[in-house]
């Protein structure tokens, strides 16, 4: 066997199992948003519960944000388009009873609410 003859068969043998690069077909998770599926199947009780096993990254602080000494480090809930609390207010919220949790970064949080959400915003849509 020649040298070439070796270098083209495993040449061969690599790219035979060598991946495509496509990714397996199924659903695409968006990491910014739990749907209503993804909390029943959790099987939490409360909101935050959910959303600590679903989406740990929801509840983090980015850091500080701002020199506003008023701002939050951390996420505000809103619920249905209203101010809910900081992310404790969670708790009071039945996890099966979401249809979607959205969670925005800083940028858009203060875009959309106000510079006061530096740190993010967690928004909750319910049934």
């Amino acid at each position: 066997m020649s040298i070439k003859s070796f270098y083209v068969g495993g040449l061969l043998a690599f790219t035979a199992c060598a991946s495509s690069g496509v990714p397996a077909a199924g659903p695409r998770r968006d990491p910014n948003v739990i749907t209503h599926e993804e909390f029943v199947a959790s099987n939490e009780g409360n909101a935050f519960d959910a959303i600590a096993r679903l989406r740990p990254l929801f509840l983090k602080s980015r850091g500080r944000t701002t020199i506003n000494a008023d701002a939050n480090d951390f996420p505000i809930v809103f619920v249905d388009g209203q101010r809910y609390g900081d992310l404790n207010s969670l708790r009071n919220l039945v996890a099966a009873q979401i249809l979607e949790a959205r969670h925005l970064g800083a940028t858009d949080a203060v875009g959309k609410y106000g510079m006061q959400y530096g740190g993010g915003v967690i928004e909750i849509t319910t049934r």
